[in-house]
């Protein structure tokens, strides 16, 4: 037979609640915090329907051992908020086994004591089935381990509370998060205690399922579907919090859940917290990149640069959270690169002609070695231009030094435009040029040679006063196989050249043999 009474409600509510909360969050079991939570919504669900039962049952050995296994909820609800509280603060998702062992002694002998109450009446010195108004009642009178067991729920109940408030205090931005922790446990601790005290006016009424009913209204409400597992970050060091270097923290799912100062600070019209995904902010790198532990990317930001270092907060679960620190090296970078442009101006200082910004002769006679040694290994050819221009000095003396250097950079102007971009051209002194022309036999060389020749001939000078001058270049060609033994004897052979274009009448090209 059963009976159903109006204090039967309350217990059958809290456990369909219970129930409910405990599916509702299986989607949340991977995260850390997330498998507590959910063996507390159980072991709520096993102690309402315990009561439940007690309530509704008629016979006294029934409604005994109802009220028996209504420990196996009881004991273990202030175990399971202790461990939701420090895999959640600490972010792992199982706390170690001796931890777990310890805290689990005594509700492991709790429950065997209640199961076996009837040998030794430590939890219920007395206890009975009394019919009250029709109603079938369980009163009891408690024993001496059911006092060790309370005081020992509550001592748990407290330093788990205590440390989640400590981890969610950090984060002012969760305040509703941080009261729904705070509250949540408060009421059904306040809900037993009041059941157990002289100032319940039915001592057979358990009040404990209204606290249940509440404080799984308040779970519901402020960790639940406020997305605290998700959203509210993980408890962090001091040291954290006043770092220089922005820090994110980023669920697998590249989800950025917690932000410190200087994160939020450098980034603050770029970084809502809430749905903010870590796609959102680095668009450069792919999401996948920045979760690694072997993370060893450099982005940019807000046009500020960052090297970026991942750090997995529990190696044991894949899902793991993802501590990311962003190391602000714009100044650094931008010393480098100006160091880089002054060793690069240096470079060129050192091998450009300062007046007609071609190569000078140090750099042409390095790129010359060069390719002699390469056509010394392959067998290949090149070929190497010398030419002078004539009569130059009659420009000096009858313009000024300033109207030559105006003719030396005219020159340097039709070289640069006639050439390839392969070659290399240089001023080797004064008046005197080189071209280095790379796979190019003397059939090649004769040919722009002579391009030169003439576009150096055609260009339009002008003098100081504006009248036209008349420039012309002598040029001696060298072409150069395997046979050559160095570039001095490259120079001779062009030089040599360059004299017989002088000697046949300037303003001609030549090979060492003939004009051409």
């Amino acid at each position: 037979m059963v009976q159903l009474t109006w204090w039967s409600l309350p217990p059958i509510v809290a456990a369909c609640m219970a129930l409910a909360a405990y599916v509702r969050a299986k989607p949340q079991d991977h995260i850390p915090g997330g498998h507590a939570l959910r063996f507390l919504f159980l072991t709520l669900f096993i102690w309402s329907t315990a009561q439940a039962l007690a309530n509704i049952l008629v016979s006294e050995s029934a409604i005994t051992l109802a009220m028996q296994f209504s420990y196996a909820g009881m004991a273990l609800a202030p175990a399971a908020w202790f461990v939701f509280a420090m895999t959640y603060s600490q972010r792992v998702r199982k706390i170690s086994r001796h931890a777990f062992n310890t805290i689990t002694i005594l509700p492991a002998i709790t429950l065997v004591l209640a199961l076996s109450n009837s040998s030794h009446g430590l939890i219920w010195q007395e206890w009975s089935v009394v019919l009250t108004n029709g109603f079938h009642i369980f009163q009891s009178e408690p024993g001496f381990w059911f006092y060790v067991h309370a005081m020992y729920s509550y001592s748990l109940i407290l330093v788990a509370t205590a440390i989640l408030a400590f981890a969610l205090t950090r984060h002012k931005q969760h305040y509703q998060t941080f009261l729904a922790a705070i509250f949540a446990p408060l009421v059904i601790v306040m809900s037993n205690l009041f059941s157990i005290s002289p100032l319940n006016p039915y001592p057979w009424f358990n009040t404990t399922p209204l606290g249940v009913i509440f404080g799984l209204i308040i779970i519901d409400a402020g960790i639940l579907r406020s997305g605290l597992l998700n959203q509210v970050p993980v408890a962090r060091d001091w040291v954290v919090e006043k770092l220089k270097d922005p820090v994110l923290v980023l669920a697998h799912d590249g989800r950025i859940i917690d932000a410190n100062i200087s994160a939020l600070e450098a980034w603050e019209e770029l970084l809502p917290l809430q749905n903010s995904n870590i796609a959102n902010l680095i668009t450069t790198v792919p999401t996948e990149a920045l979760l690694s532990s072997h993370n060893n990317s450099d982005v940019t930001i807000n046009k500020r640069a960052y090297e970026v270092a991942s750090t997995p907060l529990d190696r044991t679960n894949h899902k793991t959270d993802i501590a990311i620190v962003f190391r602000d090296v714009t100044e650094r970078r931008e010393a480098l690169q100006e160091l880089h442009n002054v060793k690069n101006k240096l470079e060129r200082m050192a091998h450009t002609d300062a007046l007609t910004g071609m190569y000078n002769r140090r750099f042409f006679m390095e790129r010359l070695s060069e390719e002699c040694e390469r056509v010394k290994r392959h067998g290949s050819v090149f070929s190497v231009l010398m030419f002078d221009l004539d009569h130059f000095k009659r420009i000096n003396d009858s313009y000024g030094h300033d109207q030559g250097d105006t003719v030396l950079v005219a020159i340097a102007h039709v070289v640069n435009d006639i050439k390839r971009a392969s070659d290399v051209a240089c001023r080797m002194g004064g008046e005197e040029f080189a071209l280095l022309l790379p796979e190019t036999n003397q059939e090649g060389a004769i040919y722009l040679a002579q391009r030169l020749r003439k576009g150096i001939e055609t260009y339009p000078y002008r003098s100081n006063n504006r009248q036209p001058l008349t420039v012309t270049a002598s040029i001696g060609v060298a072409t150069v196989t395997n046979t050559i033994t160095g570039p001095a004897e490259i120079l001779k052979i062009a030089d040599r050249a360059l004299y017989r274009a002088k000697g046949g009448g300037r303003n001609m090209v030549c090979v060492d043999n003939e004009a051409a």
